[in-house]
């Protein structure tokens, strides 16, 4: 027994004194630089599915029946992907302007760059929930499945991406 308790101590001793080592230490920029800008690529396709997807809706909704009934409700999706669109542009626009900074003037932008990202995930967040109230009032038919489905999934994805780019930036060393 007093063997078992002396490996106890002995393992909770190595495990305490490796956890400060295996806490990440600060990156410089240029170590995360691939993986930002490989984000900003997919961020890229997410607008390009935007587009389409804005280009399907239009199609699907003056195909349907029940379009000049639920027309508001039907513009408001349509805004609402608009705006995620815009949004997602504006930060990778300026997620392009950031990486092309010099390293003494970016130092100044960190916070900037991370606080607007994070601004931008809640935006997105809530014109998905109004999208999703919005499918909740439209007639079954109204929209294809399929289309309904690309359009929440470049939601999750530019999300996703929009995150991981704040993610990133926090990990950098900015001093």
């Amino acid at each position: 027994m007093k063997k078992i308790l002396e490996v106890i101590i002995l393992l909770f001793l190595i495990a305490v004194q490796s956890a400060p080592a295996s806490q990440s230490q600060p990156l410089q920029f240029a170590e995360i630089q691939p993986e930002l800008e490989a984000n900003l690529a997919a961020l890229s396709d997410n607008i390009e599915q935007f587009e389409a997807i804005q280009r399907a809706m239009d199609l699907s909704g003056k195909a349907n029946a029940n379009y000049n009934q639920q027309k508001n409700i039907f513009l408001s999706s349509m805004l609402a992907i608009a705006t995620i669109s815009a949004v997602c542009e504006y930060e990778a626009d300026l997620l392009t302007l950031f990486i092309d900074l010099k390293e003494k003037n970016r130092l100044k932008y960190y916070d900037v760059r991370i606080r607007s990202l994070e601004t931008s995930v809640v935006q997105i967040e809530n014109m998905h929930r109004q999208i999703q109230i919005n499918y909740t009032i439209l007639p079954p038919n109204f929209f294809e499945a399929p289309l309904v489905r690309n359009e929440r999934l470049a939601i999750q994805s530019a999300i996703t991406r929009l995150k991981r780019c704040g993610e990133l930036l926090k990990t950098v060393n900015q001093k």
